[in-house]
């Protein structure tokens, strides 16, 4: 709560998010033509899977059209695109919806009794879930959310990075962590948008000067 009492108004903005439901009954092709990513399966970005369901349309679209011989073919190729891709999407679409509207609704900081911010049902009702969320609901997400790798499992490779990252970021994290509670944290200066902004009002203040 120090952190929004000292955040001034101004530099808090909204930034409103949607999504729609699948298109089960209506093709993502016409013709020579086809939608793909956030074009036609946006989603909320609780699981950071906006950006990797794109990347993996991207994949099956180019080894789709890469096996189409001819191009009087190419349409067929798109709408067997649609009918390998709406599955999958489909079901990150409801994960990562339901993961948002937990997040919204149901849940709220966990109840602690190492201070008083946790105290609504909803904080103790978060508290009890997470052991169930932390062993179960979590790893099972995840597990269908990388279960897809088109080229090859990937073995031991993302252990191996996790090693790596994690011996090459640990002392820097600490040394930032202890440099806070020693000198506090600084405020934040402005937003990229509100940089973003002044810009053009110093562009447009220096177009319009004599």
């Amino acid at each position: 709560m120090t952190v929004l009492d000292a955040t001034p108004p101004d530099s808090v903005e909204q930034r409103d998010l949607y999504d729609r439901s699948p298109e089960f009954f209506r093709s993502w092709a016409d013709g020579n033509v086809v939608l793909m990513g956030d074009a036609v399966h946006p989603m909320m970005p609780n699981l950071g899977q906006g950006g990797c369901q794109a990347i993996e349309d991207a994949y099956v679209l180019t080894e789709t059209l890469a096996a189409t011989k001819s191009t009087d073919k190419v349409p067929r190729s798109l709408q067997e695109f649609y009918r390998k891709r709406i599955i999958r999407v489909s079901i990150v679409q409801f994960l990562s919806r339901l993961a948002s509207d937990l997040i919204i609704n149901a849940f709220d900081t966990p109840w602690s009794p190492h201070d008083d911010l946790g105290k609504s049902w909803k904080s103790y009702l978060t508290f009890f879930w997470k052991p169930v969320l932390q062993l179960a609901i979590f790893p099972a997400q995840f597990a269908y959310l990388y279960s897809y790798y088109p080229t090859g499992s990937m073995g031991d490779l993302p252990a191996a990075l996790e090693s790596k990252w994690k011996q090459q970021h640990q002392k820097s994290a600490e040394e930032a962590f202890e440099r806070v509670t020693k000198e506090g944290q600084k405020s934040a200066g402005p937003s990229f948008f509100k940089k973003a902004e002044i810009a053009l009002e110093e562009q447009f203040s220096k177009v319009g000067a004599p």
